[in-house]
């Protein structure tokens, strides 16, 4: 495994754990649809090839950061 993909299965893990967490203060309609959501990472085998990744945008030479 690459680097490039270590990077990406740590950051898809790192959001199942956030959305994971996130479920103790959601309404149990909310919890269940974050869940369908987020099921298909935690239930299946991660194909890298499926999973749409979007890059970061420069403008200027510089990353775009959020603010």
């Amino acid at each position: 495994m690459n680097k490039k993909e270590k990077r990406l299965k740590k950051t898809i893990n790192d959001a199942v754990n956030h959305s994971l967490e996130r479920m103790k203060v959601l309404t149990p309609e909310d919890r269940c649809q974050l869940f369908m959501e987020v099921g298909e990472w935690i239930f299946n085998n991660l194909d890298l090839d499926d999973e749409l990744i979007v890059p970061q945008f420069k403008i200027e030479g510089k990353t775009i950061e959020k603010k």
